[in-house]
């Protein structure tokens, strides 16, 4: 068994830290963001997230020609002919030198390997406004679950320090990688899109069963949850599929309340940045479509937060950043 000392120094692959989160769980909190994630969601706004490994963000609008990366790439991966920037993915090993060398963002690394302490040290920084406000630190992706054995060191450390701390996932994953972190979770934040398994296999890339198994047997467990649906326009923002999910999580007696999360479109410039494109045009639904749902889910869910606001922020942006 892994000592609490030696868990502390366990590695992991982080691709954000961010601070002064308000829609992440009670309070004033700190959301750290794993890396890997075995969804395949069309909508993602984090597809960075997806891989585990670190993966180069390129936002070639923003270069200069300066050539820095190309001569420091080892994989002749960076090039730079008669003005023309490319960058060849298919060599690259995600070193992130280049990204280390280029002062103009252009490109970015996203995932760094960080240890236990190494979090931690960051997420005791607002230590202080988790205590006045009732806030915390999650622990987000990606699905951070697939890290099971990293994240709980993670779950211990920051409880060693008194710290409130709730995951954010979407289940599917064998349970034997959630079971051992219940003891040290106090919440859980848990994703249901959709609970038609042809709908499920068309844009998440599997039926979905093993999510909505995993929940059930999470909810015998008694650790408080907060289920959440991201409400996309065209897949699941009807009012029959809404109706599904709200019927199905009612029963739970764990679950703190349901929320509703208008689709964003924030995910796009990241596809492009990793060469990417968006497969569908998904639309976000309306402040009085929110609504509606909202009132449709509380016919089986006491308590139901619908976020109607399509620009719904979940932190400041001055002070969120990439892990460095």
């Amino acid at each position: 068994m892994t000592t609490v000392a030696a868990g502390k120094d366990l590695r992991g692959i982080i691709f954000n830290i961010q601070r002064n989160s308000n829609s992440d769980g009670p309070g004033v909190r700190t959301t750290v963001f794993l890396k890997g994630c075995s969804n395949r969601c069309d909508w993602c706004h984090n597809p960075e997230s997806i891989r585990r490994k670190p993966q180069i963000l390129a936002h070639l609008d923003r270069c200069i020609g300066c050539g820095r990366c190309v001569a420091i790439c080892e994989h002749d991966g960076q090039h730079l002919d008669d003005g023309e920037r490319s960058f060849n993915r298919d060599v690259c090993i995600g070193c992130g030198q280049c990204a280390a060398e280029c002062f103009t963002g252009a490109l970015e690394i996203s995932g760094r390997s960080m240890s236990v302490g190494d979090v931690v040290t960051e997420v005791l920084k607002d230590e202080v406004y988790y205590r006045h406000s009732g806030g915390g630190v999650t622990f987000s992706g990606g699905d951070p679950v697939l890290q099971s054995d990293y994240l709980r060191e993670l779950l211990i450390a920051c409880q060693e320090h008194g710290l409130h701390v709730a995951v954010d996932t979407a289940g599917n994953y064998p349970w034997a990688l959630l079971e051992p972190l219940l003891p040290h979770l106090d919440l859980v934040m848990f994703d249901v899109k959709i609970v038609d398994p042809d709908l499920s296999n068309r844009y998440i890339g599997n039926d979905g069963t093993r999510s909505l198994e995993n929940l059930a047997r999470l909810a015998t467990t008694g650790c408080p949850l907060i289920i959440r649906t991201p409400v996309i326009g065209g897949v699941n923002d009807a009012p029959d599929q809404i109706e599904q999910i709200a019927r199905r999580i009612g029963q739970y007696e764990s679950l703190l309340y349901y929320e509703l999360l208008p689709y964003h479109t924030l995910g796009d410039d990241k596809l492009a940045s990793l060469g990417l494109t968006a497969s569908d045009p998904f639309t976000t639904p309306d402040t009085d479509q929110m609504l509606a749902l909202a009132d449709i889910a509380r016919q089986h869910v006491c308590e139901v937060r619908p976020h109607p606001r399509p620009d719904h922020v979940t932190c400041t942006p001055e002070i969120q950043r990439p892990v460095t």
